[in-house]
């Protein structure tokens, strides 16, 4: 009975601990494909495990790999460099590895390396020859090591061998309890540290089994070519189930335990496959589905819900905890959805080629190996909307109106581009169709809809169209406005319109839709839901729609359903509101934040079914909606610090996980994140990531350097930030990320201190200080001895100005000497010239007397002699001798010699001494011609005749040896 309890109690927790893992069996989950491209390592990969932070890590050919939700890494590899086949994590991180003649266990250091550690050391040398270990795992303290040769049983830093007769072929760990399967023996199970054998455990053999579940029925048996069995009350017995074709041809490699008795099988040729408890098919996704590879060789469910498959070629994440999943099949062709609708248990999709259907109740219960989607022969370009009408289903096409019958589409009218159509209110035999350029009229005759007539007076593009209860058609144009318009009697013509646009309220006149809410016509703009005042005809905001979607978003969509709900599109968010028993309405949006940016712009539509199937047209194909399925959107996770390198020197890694590029550093594994820089280093960068992985590319991150910016960045897809010139300083980054739920991860810290430059330390600083005091010192001295000089230089200036002064005083003195000798030079010149007057007017007087002597003593000349020649020839011979004497006189000559000497600077005695040949007659005419003379004014002076002055003059110059062209006058006057 204990035994019982016990039991009861570990499925449990088992469920429990998976209740977020039921996989939806309408469409096929969401898949991200990780290829060997993508992670840079070996494409096989074979065991996956997550740690307390929720860091991804896989068991890769190569070594250890880790995924953050951003980078993949090699973070550590074997001391023998084989493959990794195996895994297992403790509470403290600590990662337990098998690989290839390998085992031993990894840590993270401080820095973010991760050490490997081989335990094969502490094994004899002949337990030391063995090849994979398939399998690790720990309880109850102790890590069993599983391998075709041996078990290895780890505990207390001992390791207990336990040989293999022949060959192991196979490990299971069901509950607490370990199997060992033996190719000689059968099932084993271990206890007390040996392998006893299972009661009848001999049917065992040759099962190939590869995974043993406990479930209310016994022991679950995957075998690899064979199927399921049920091991009971010591008998094994097929499990039969609806996929038993698919297990026996593509053989099983792994298996997994959902919830809800919900099983994954992994093949080694079909990819997963999902069955639930009693063998019933709900999913079967392979390479066609989306998976990128088939072998599947493990599986992990995360923290977040989801199934992690690893495969012999990539890596897949299929999001089994989403309520949302793509209706796909084999073909997998169409993709852009413009409409939906189910009629007859088929499910109808418009795309840009046409229109196609599928078996809708074979789909969804499972059986989708022939269920594909078919196209309706006649259509095969863009079918904007497709609607039940009646009994009938029509489709809108850009060719005309078509009716769908079977397998084929009959065209009903062949018009410029069809949009959609409505019932006119009160005429359940009217359709109206909203065309490209304008309306036209079709009526149900004989159970079939026939084509009228376009109806006249309106020529506007009609895509999206609401009637109200008085029979008005609202159309709505996205560029112009909203139309108001009421037909004639005979619906054969518009009677009146009425326009509407921001003039008349709306914020905007662009981008309005117009939508049909319990019987109200609501609009949708740029800025909320508005609607019209019936008062005033104005536009205004409707108030219920304000108060829970606001007035900041665009509404692109609002669409009721069969169960009281309102399914919208508001801005890039689309949501539901579920009415309450109180009249209010709750909001949900979290479950359909995949949807964003995946919609066909100006063609979101949203499609519900009275059974609540909600259908979501998309850019990726058409998405389908579960509200019983039930996800954790505030599931906490962390964001995380991938690495931080100094940009100089060139990418000089101080914290990183990849394998080899730093240095190990011992330290407890729980020492904070932090370095010391020097200044050179100051110029940082910084990766980051989150581990969330669901939409990992959605995620935003928000930054902050504490000790340089003031607060926190906002949130942006950036994924690295970097910091150069970095003052000195102690800094922490921080990093927190938001998820696509908004949902803030738990933030991550790096501290780091830049020291300062070797001129800004504490040996600088006293440098500086005793540089100081010694300049401070010098300057004194300095100060003192520019002082001295300034007291030497004043007396020296002082000295000087009085020397100046005396010198100026004296100046002043010479200057009136200078004016006194000036007084008296010009008193002399007066006297000179004074003296010059008298000399010329004596030689002006003795030049007139000697011309009267000389007159004289022509009279004389000219006396008759014959008269009395004896008496007066006595007399006159006396006055011609005293004449004679007169003219040959020396003493005015005497005075005119001295003076003229004075005046011309001895000029007589010079030229004496210079020419001493000169006789007195020839002193005499240097000095008249010295006095600037001509000819016949020296003539009467020497008392000859002008010729007798000439041939002089020709003396004088041979006797001064001048050549013949030079003028003796200048020669005398320059001497």
């Amino acid at each position: 009975m204990m035994k019982f309890k016990t039991r009861i109690l570990l499925l449990f927790l088992l469920f429990s601990s998976i209740t977020n893992s039921q996989i939806k069996k309408i469409g096929v989950p969401f898949i991200a494909n990780y290829s060997p491209k993508a992670y840079k390592a070996a494409s096989e990969n074979w065991d996956v495990l997550q740690d307390s932070k929720g860091m991804m890590f896989f068991a890769n050919h190569f070594g250890i790999m880790q995924f953050d939700g951003v980078r993949w890494a090699i973070v550590t590899q074997p001391e023998n460099r084989s493959m990794v086949r195996s895994m297992a994590i403790d509470r403290k991180d600590k990662i337990y590895v098998g690989a290839q003649g390998d085992f031993g266990f990894v840590i993270q250091l401080p820095n973010g390396q991760y050490q490997y550690t081989s335990l094969v050391k502490l094994l004899p040398k002949t337990a030391r020859n063995f090849g994979d270990v398939l399998h690790t795992v720990i309880r109850n303290g102790e890590v069993i090591f599983f391998s075709y040769e041996r078990l290895f049983i780890y505990k207390n830093n001992t390791i207990k061998v336990i040989n293999a007769k022949k060959a192991f072929d196979d490990f299971f760990e069901v509950g607490k309890e370990i199997y060992v399967s033996d190719n000689e023996k059968g099932l084993l199970k271990l206890k007390n540290d040996a392998l006893v054998p299972v009661e009848n455990g001999q049917k065992f053999l040759g099962l190939q089994v590869r995974k043993i579940f406990q479930t209310k029925n016994g022991l679950l048996l995957f075998t690899q070519k064979n199927g399921l069995f049920i091991f009971d009350e010591n008998q094994i017995k097929p499990f039969a189930t609806e996929v038993d074709h698919l297990l026996k041809q593509n053989q099983i490699s792994a298996g997994i335990q959902l919830s809800d008795g919900y099983f994954g099988i992994g093949t080694r040729q079909s990819g997963l496959i999902v069955i639930d408890g009693e063998g019933h098919l709900i999913q079967h996704i392979d390479k066609q589905m989306g998976l990128q590879n088939e072998y599947v060789t493990n599986f992990k469910i995360d923290k977040e819900g989801n199934l992690w498959v690893t495969l012999k070629g990539g890596i897949s994440l299929i999001q089994i905890s989403s309520p949302l999943s793509k209706i796909i099949d084999s073909t997998n062709s169409e993709t852009k959805i413009y409409c939906s609708q189910i009629y007859q248990n088929k499910l109808y999709i418009g795309t840009d080629n046409g229109l196609y259907w599928l078996d809708w109740e074979a789909y969804k219960s499972g059986k989708r190996e022939n269920v594909t989607f078919q196209h309706i022969s006649g259509m095969s370009e863009n079918v904007w909307n497709v609607g039940v009408f009646g009994n009938s289903l029509l489709a809108f096409e850009k060719n005309g109106i078509f009716e769908i019958s079977g397998n084929s589409a009959k065209a009903l009218a062949k018009i410029d581009g069809a949009w959609q159509g409505i019932l006119i209110p009160n005429h359940s035999d009217l359709l109206l169709v909203g065309g490209y350029t304008g309306l036209y009229l079709l009526k149900k005759i004989n159970g079939s809809w026939v084509f009228q007539h376009r109806i006249k007076g309106f020529d506007e593009s009609s895509r999206i169209m609401e009637t109200d209860q008085q029979g008005n058609i609202w159309i709505a144009h996205g560029y112009k406005g909203i139309y108001k318009l009421k037909f004639n009697a005979t619906f054969d013509s518009v009677k009146d319109i009425q326009f509407y646009n921001d003039k008349n309220g709306f914020p905007s006149s662009l981008f309005l839709n117009t939508f049909k809410v319990d019987n109200q016509i609501l609009f949708g703009t740029t800025k909320g839901v508005y609607r019209q005042d019936l008062s005033s005809k104005k536009m205004i905001p409707d108030p219920v729609f304000k108060k829970y979607l606001g007035l900041e978003n665009h509404i692109r969509l609002l669409k009721p359903d069969h169960q009281d709900n309102i399914w919208y599109i508001s801005g890039e968010n689309t949501g539901k509101m579920s009415r309450q028993k109180n009249g209010s309405f709750k909001i949900e949006e979290l479950p359909f934040r995949k949807l964003r940016y995946i919609y066909v712009p100006g063609f979101e539509n949203i499609q519900t079914t009275k059974g609540g199937d909600v259908f979501f047209g998309t850019q990726e194909g058409l998405i389908h909606y579960s509200a019983i399925k039930n996800k954790k959107y505030q599931t906490k996770y962390k964001a995380l610090i991938s690495e931080v390198k100094c940009i100089f020197p060139k990418d000089s890694l101080l914290f990183s996980s990849r394998y080899d590029v730093l240095p190990n550093k011992t330290g407890s594994e729980n020492d904070k994140l932090s370095t010391v820089l020097p200044y050179s280093s100051n110029a940082l960068h910084f990766s980051f990531a989150s581990l969330c992985f669901e939409d990992a590319d959605a995620t935003k991150y928000e930054y902050w350097l504490e000790g340089f910016e003031p607060t926190w960045s906002d949130y942006s897809l950036q994924t690295e930030k970097e910091y150069t010139n970095l003052p000195e300083n102690e800094y922490v980054f921080h990093v927190r990320a938001k998820n696509m739920y908004d949902v803030v991860s738990e933030e991550a810290v790096f501290h780091f201190e830049i020291l300062p430059p070797w001129y800004r330390t504490f040996w600088a600083y006293l440098f500086y200080f005793t540089l100081y005091s010694i300049v401070i010192y010098l300057i004194v001295r300095y100060q003192k001895s520019v002082a001295e000089r300034q007291r030497r230089q004043l007396i020296e200036n002082q000295e000087k100005e009085l020397l100046r002064s005396r010198a100026e005083l004296n100046e002043q003195k010479l200057t009136l000497e200078q004016q006194n000798m000036a007084i008296i030079r010009e008193n002399l010149e007066t006297t000179i010239n004074l003296k010059n007057a008298k000399v010329a007017s004596n030689t002006v007087n003795l030049i007139h007397l000697n011309e009267i002597l000389l007159s004289i003593k022509d009279l004389i000349g000219q006396i008759d002699k014959k008269n009395d020649p004896n008496v007066n020839f006595s007399l006159l011979t006396k006055i011609n001798k005293l004449i004679d004497h007169e003219l040959q006189g020396d003493k005015h000559w005497n005075e005119f010699e001295e003076i003229f000497n004075q005046l011309h600077d001895n000029f007589m005695q010079r030229l004496k001494s210079t020419y001493p040949e000169l006789t007195p007659r020839d002193m005499r005419l240097c000095a008249y011609l010295r006095m600037n003379f001509n000819t016949k004014e020296i003539a009467p002076l020497l008392g000859i005749s002008v010729r007798g002055v000439e041939d002089t003059r020709y003396r004088i110059r041979k006797k001064l040896q001048l050549p013949s062209d030079t003028n003796i006058t200048e020669f005398i006057l320059n001497f």
